[in-house]
């Protein structure tokens, strides 16, 4: 930064209308300048046609004598250079003419161009095709400059009012280099009265002074401020809070809203603990304590979350756990296929793939590993399936050989255990069922028939299997109950007896029938009298043995 002591401001004359071309109250001292500049201008383009049609004559006379025949190939090449001219001239005029212009002295030089067109365009009618093409190139290389002055001129107004933007944006930090705002600003200035007084290319030159000034100036205060980041980052990593802070706010000084320094002046607040942090962590990382490492690291990053050196170091902490952590599965998988432990293995293997699930070889060895589990699988199932059979667990038995289909779906020794195992669960449930079918019937009191399954469950039972206390007390009941009770019926000979589903009596007076216990229906009919329906249970041990039925009600009663 400059010491020199500030000098008075200088004042930018910046009126909008000027640049429109309207002439504010006051400047007619100006514009007396710029007429005297407009008829020097215009004698001058009249001095320098007399000289160019001078020198045209001169070159006439001068010219050696030549023959018809090419003087008339010479004025059919001119005509056609001349006609050619005036169609670019044509259209070049008609196209300055429509630009822009907002200036007086564009207005006389457009004005003048103008002029010397016409003046061609009369000589080209009245068949000076020489002359006439050289004024008409000389009207478009004019025509060409004026355009060229026109867009400078919208360019410099632009630039003018760009530069002015970047001069107040750097005002508030002028003191860094007082000088070099003090020269931009007055580049700037001149520049502004040279655009207003028609000297365009003169107020360009003004402007590139002040942009390289500017430029320079800026350069240098952003070099100054990222000296000022670095120096702040330096501190940062070494745990300075205070050398930390004093850099970001010189560098926030000059440029207030910089992402870097204000970060960076919030990354301060925590330097020293997280310079603390990382340095126990690297030592951890060093030890491969690979936890500790990773809860400073993180711990850092949290309190920092702009540092790369947290953010890097738990990658590459993680990153080392992980490769220790590989290896010990493959290690312990290593171990177990030693000692035939295939889920071992397995587990191992997969959690080594977790780990880095791009290992060829190690898929390559996990598939073998299920190759083993599978064959061992096989075997030791069916061995087990056996040894069910042998203990007479057919449940289990058939479990085991339709696991072992699931391993093997074609093993045959699996269909035929199924098979043979299948047949011997048919007939245990078969068994098992009739023993419960008899003890419904015998529920039901329907004891011919709990009779008559229970035989059939002793047939179906197999050879090896005891018969259980339910199935033995069920059989003493049944014994019980399976001797006919002697039952007297007394009727009127009138009535007609029959018991339902065993037996039709008649018209008794008294009858003795011997009945297996049981529940039996007695019904008793009588022509023009009400049935007479009665429930019979006959039981071992019953109370009366005499049963009367007779019809006593009259039907119309």
């Amino acid at each position: 930064m400059s010491d020199k002591q500030p000098p008075k401001h200088q004042i930018i004359d910046w009126n909008p209308n000027a640049s429109q071309g309207q002439r504010p109250a006051g400047n007619s001292g100006r514009n007396k300048i710029f007429m005297a500049v407009a008829a020097v201008s215009v004698l001058i383009a009249g001095a320098a046609v007399g000289l160019s049609w001078r020198a045209m004559q001169q070159q006439e006379s001068n010219a050696p004598v030549i023959s018809e025949e090419q003087r008339q190939e010479f004025v059919y090449k001119s005509r056609g250079r001349a006609e050619l001219a005036y169609e670019t001239a044509s259209q070049a005029i008609g196209a300055a003419r429509n630009l822009p212009i907002n200036h007086e002295g564009l207005l006389q030089e457009i004005a003048l161009i103008e002029k010397g067109f016409l003046l061609a365009e009369s000589q080209l009618k009245n068949g000076d095709y020489a002359a006439a093409g050289a004024a008409l190139e000389v009207t478009i290389a004019s025509t060409q400059e004026f355009t060229e002055t026109v867009e400078m001129q919208q360019n410099a107004n632009k630039r003018y009012d760009d530069l002015y933007a970047r001069l107040r944006a750097v005002e508030r930090y002028k003191e860094f280099s007082i000088e070099s705002y003090d020269t931009a600003y007055s580049s700037i200035g001149e520049g502004r009265h040279l655009l207003e007084s028609g000297s365009f290319r003169a107020a360009w030159q003004a402007f590139d002074e002040a942009s390289e000034m500017l430029d320079g100036f800026e350069s240098r205060k952003e070099e100054f401020v990222k000296e000022s980041l670095r120096a702040g980052q330096r501190a940062l990593k070494i745990g300075d809070r205070e050398a930390a802070e004093l850099a970001f706010q010189s560098a926030l000084e000059y440029d207030s809203a910089n992402e870097a320094g204000l970060r960076g002046l919030d990354r301060t607040e925590n330097a020293a603990e997280v310079f603390e942090l990382l340095t126990t962590a690297k030592i951890a990382e060093k030890n491969a304590e690979y936890d500790r490492a990773i809860a400073d690291f993180d711990r850092a990053f949290e309190l920092d979350q702009y540092s790369t050196v947290a953010q890097q170091g738990a990658a590459r902490a993680r990153s080392d756990q992980e490769e220790a952590q590989f290896n010990a599965f493959v290690a312990e998988a290593t171990a177990a296929a030693e000692d035939e432990d295939w889920t071992t293995v397995i587990a191992s293997y997969e959690q080594a793939l977790e780990v880095y699930p791009k290992r060829d070889d190690i898929e390559d060895a996990l598939d073998e590993a299920h190759t083993e589990y599978h064959d061992a699988q096989v075997h030791d199932t069916l061995a087990k399936a056996y040894d069910l059979e042998r203990d007479y667990e057919w449940d289990q038995a058939r479990f085991a050989y339709e696991d072992l289909l699931d391993l093997e779906p074609d093993y045959e020794d699996a269909i035929e255990g199924l098979i043979r195992v299948g047949r011997t669960v048919r007939a245990l449930l078969e068994y098992e069922k009739l023993l419960e079918l008899s003890e419904q019937h015998l529920l039901a009191s329907d004891y011919q028939a709990s009779i008559r399954t229970f035989n059939q469950a002793m047939q179906t039972k197999p050879s090896y299997l005891e018969i259980t206390p339910e199935a033995t007390e069920m059989r003493r009941l049944l014994e019980v109950n399976s001797k006919p009770v002697d039952i007297t019926f007394v009727s009127d000979t009138k009535t007609w007896v029959s018991i339902t589903n065993f037996r039709m009596l008649g018209k008794v007076k008294q009858e003795m029938v011997s009945l297996p216990p049981g529940d039996y229906e007695v019904i008793g009919r009588r022509k023009n009298y009400q049935d007479v329906m009665l429930l019979l249970k006959v039981r071992p041990q019953m109370s009366t043995n005499l049963v009367s039925v007779i019809c006593q009600n009259r039907a119309d009663s």
